[in-house]
């Protein structure tokens, strides 16, 4: 019988901390220089070039979980700035896929610098296992979200 109120006391926790994790990350990307040159969606969708390789619009998309408009609007900002490159797919000329180019990797590696030295800061008095947990926490509740259909498909 005294599991029912834990419970529901621990998922009262987790949904008002996360509602303040929230807050706290829109706060601190208003307050920060991190986003001068590219804002946070172009940067998620710059780490996932990088670490995918080139790929079509529907690819990147898929891999964002975005809607392809979305994702179509996001590249071209990207593209405007220098950061992308749209080329002919080589096995279908109608469609084109998305490459980083140097400027864009030079770019994205400065935000990702600065937000590791910040993240860096905020956990330098955890322990490896603490950092560890919390990292595996935070990748298993986004893998829970998007395959409960939780993720929306028009946030960026």
């Amino acid at each position: 019988m005294d599991e029912a109120p834990r419970e529901a006391d621990t998922i009262g926790i987790i949904e008002l901390e996360l509602l303040k994790l929230v807050r706290h990350l829109e706060t601190f990307g208003r307050r920060s220089s991190l986003y001068l040159h590219v804002d946070r969606a172009g940067y998620l969708a710059l780490r996932t070039l990088e670490g995918m390789g080139p790929l079509s619009t529907k690819a990147l998309a898929t891999a964002l979980d975005l809607d392809a408009s979305t994702v179509t609007r996001q590249i071209t900002a990207l593209e405007s700035a220098g950061f992308v490159e749209r080329r002919p797919d080589p096995t279908d000329r109608r469609s084109s896929t998305i490459v980083l180019t140097s400027e864009g990797r030079r770019t994205m590696k400065g935000v990702e610098r600065e937000r590791r030295q910040g993240m860096e800061t905020l956990v330098s008095d955890w322990s490896d296992y603490e950092r560890a947990t919390l990292g595996r926490g935070l990748n298993r509740l986004n893998l829970a979200l998007l395959e409960n259909g939780q993720a929306t498909k028009d946030v960026d």
